[in-house]
């Protein structure tokens, strides 16, 4: 097993002061079967009505208020999660999962590349998996700043580069329509400084776990943070306020694994 130590921090800085500000974060990690949350914490800044809840997927929320004046927002999450050696979740299906969402809709150019992967009928539900995987890694640059967070699955295959969010879309819409139940994960990753999406799909009563971004089956490394339809669903951060402001923000991550028994 690993045992993982995680700070992720966030700060977003405005041009002006701003007010009646309502926030919403899923920073911290789920306790499943693959993950074992040791210790975990989250600072908001400034602190003003803090709320914690779960929402009808499962993901822990923080939500608040601040009514104050403030040109600046900050949260910063960290804690110790201990990592199974295999990302396998005994859960049972929420049909949710199988249904086209927003940003997972599959138009023509999909569906061909859903063709194009040759699944065949005695294939497993991984095996099928990788395919599509391996389809769409085939088709997809990876490029930053070429997508942004209100990319679809198609409009990303159009263009023909993306980021992680774009692959997770793109393989998720795949699965979907091949008859097989798959969701959006959002987490941390070992050795990268940056949030990352990846997919579960399901597979005989367990769902397993797939990285479009990298085109590999995972087993551990990876800590996760929520999961839902889509990205919508399960973004880390996202808030509203009174003010027309510009925003600079800075992100610090860092991710240490150790070797655990």
């Amino acid at each position: 097993m690993k045992q993982v130590r995680y700070n992720y921090k966030t700060r977003v800085t405005f041009s002006d002061a701003i007010h009646s500000h309502f926030f919403l974060l899923r920073c911290t990690p789920q306790q499943n079967g693959y993950q074992q949350v040791i210790m975990e914490k989250c600072h908001v800044y400034p602190q003003e009505n803090i709320r914690t809840a779960t929402d009808s997927l499962g993901n822990k929320m923080y939500s608040g208020f601040i009514g104050d004046r403030h040109n600046y927002f900050e949260f910063e999450a960290s804690g110790e999660v201990k990592l199974s050696d295999s990302y396998v979740l005994d859960e049972k299906l929420n049909r949710l999962y199988l249904y086209p969402s927003v940003y997972t809709r599959p138009d023509t150019a999909i569906l061909e590349l859903l063709n194009a992967a040759s699944l065949n009928a005695d294939d497993s539900v991984t095996d099928k998996v990788v395919k599509l995987s391996d389809a769409l890694y085939r088709s997809l640059e990876y490029s930053p700043q070429t997508t942004d967070i209100n990319t679809t699955a198609a409009q990303a295959l159009k263009i023909g580069k993306g980021v992680c969010q774009d692959y997770t879309h793109l393989l998720i819409s795949l699965c979907r329509s091949a008859g097989i139940a798959a969701r959006y994960v959002a987490g941390l990753i070992e050795g990268e400084g940056y949030t990352h999406a990846w997919v579960e799909y399901y597979d005989k009563g367990y769902w397993r776990a797939i990285d479009p971004t990298h085109n590999r089956l995972i087993e551990t490394g990876y800590i996760k943070l929520s999961h839902g339809r889509d990205y919508d669903d399960c973004s880390i951060e996202r808030g509203v306020f009174s003010g027309i402001v510009q925003q600079q923000l800075e992100v610090q991550l860092t991710v240490g694994v150790n070797e655990c028994q």
